[in-house]
């Protein structure tokens, strides 16, 4: 009986000091990725990839990392910064809540749809941070979906599609490059620098064009040869 209880001692032990490790390396991989959010928005702030890169973009492209990462942790930095709330208030939300609530323009203007009240975006913003903790993450994407418009007909779907690597390299990629080349630039990032339709403006486009063709619609071709015939009678 002893010797159990000394062994269930020794379990209960390791297991508490393993859990504790597991907390500890997450801690410290938590705060290494927001040292690494201050550093990319300090380089940025102050200009210091244009020793080596004509844009930040390009310096993020260069880094070990995705680029897309270093885009939106330099974004998170940069959004809290402009609305004044400091890092040790806002990082215990965690990267997922705080990725969402960067995407927000925090400049802008949010107008009721119903009222015509308007507020600032920053509001919200400072709002999301003090209710963070008890908001769970699909709520405040819905939340963030609502003020940049993204309801009814303007709500976002996802379509997955796929095909196989031949289709994708030899009709998909040429097509959406021609309808974005068509569509040419859409505005320009903060850096002034032109920006590429979207790929999903793309296919918007490839869709229309091939819906606006009479010749892919048997239908309505047939309509058509209908009413020329009865305009010839």
């Amino acid at each position: 009986m002893h010797e159990s209880v000394l062994v269930g001692d020794a379990v209960a032990g390791a297991a508490a000091k393993a859990m504790q490790h597991v907390q500890a390396l997450i801690q410290n991989m938590n705060t290494q990725t927001f040292d690494l959010a201050d550093a990319l928005y300090e380089i940025k702030k102050n200009g210091y990839y244009q020793a080596q890169f004509s844009t930040f973009k390009d310096f993020t492209d260069s880094l070990s990392i995705k680029a897309r990462k270093a885009q939106y942790l330099t974004r998170i930095v940069e959004t809290f910064t402009a609305v004044g709330i400091e890092r040790k208030q806002y990082e215990k939300l965690g990267i997922a809540k705080l990725r969402e609530i960067s995407s927000l323009d925090y400049n802008g203007i949010w107008t009721n749809p119903v009222t015509g009240e308007q507020k600032p975006m920053k509001d919200f913003i400072a709002g999301f941070v003090e209710a963070g903790d008890d908001m769970e993450l699909d709520t405040l994407k819905q939340h963030v979906r609502t003020l940049k418009g993204f309801v009814g007909d303007n709500d976002i779907v996802w379509k997955n599609l796929p095909f196989t690597r031949q289709v994708v390299e030899k009709t998909i990629d040429p097509a959406i490059e021609l309808a974005r080349a068509n569509i040419g630039s859409v505005g320009k990032d903060e850096e002034g620098i032109s920006k590429d339709a979207s790929e999903a403006a793309c296919f918007e486009v490839l869709a229309i064009e091939y819906l606006n063709d009479p010749g892919n619609n048997p239908f309505n071709q047939e309509l058509g040869d209908a009413q020329e015939t009865e305009e010839a009678a």
